[in-house]
């Protein structure tokens, strides 16, 4: 007798798709002021003398960096999570900076921003 095969729509191996229009969305939320840095974005704001205000602007007008989207399964204090997280760059007067942002769906759909990366 054959198996059967039962198809599973939360299987944990199953990456869900990215989202679609994500910079117009994180656009979106950042105009509108729904966005939440993380503890570990506030660190590198003031390891990396960056303003809230650049991270704005890099959001607002930068580029999407698609080759550096990951998805992750666990944060960093080894909670599960199941999110994409994004990354944006803009060049601004004297630095270039590269932003790691994601979708949190649990608390209410706001947008976290998880990093910023100094890029020279």
């Amino acid at each position: 007798m054959a198996k059967r095969r039962i198809r599973r729509f939360a299987s944990p191996g199953v990456v869900p798709n990215k989202h679609s229009g994500i910079q117009r969305l994180v656009r979106s939320f950042v105009e509108a002021g729904e966005y939440v840095p993380t503890g570990h974005v506030r660190k590198r704001l003031d390891q990396r003398e960056v303003l809230i205000s650049e991270i704005r602007g890099v959001l607002l007008r930068g580029r999407r960096e698609v080759h550096h989207d990951k998805f992750h399964t666990h944060d960093d204090h080894g909670n599960s999570i199941h999110r994409w997280s994004y990354d944006f760059s803009r060049q601004g007067l004297d630095r270039k900076l590269r932003v790691c942002v994601s979708i949190d769906e649990s608390c209410e759909k706001s947008l976290l921003i998880i990093t910023v990366i100094d890029l020279e």
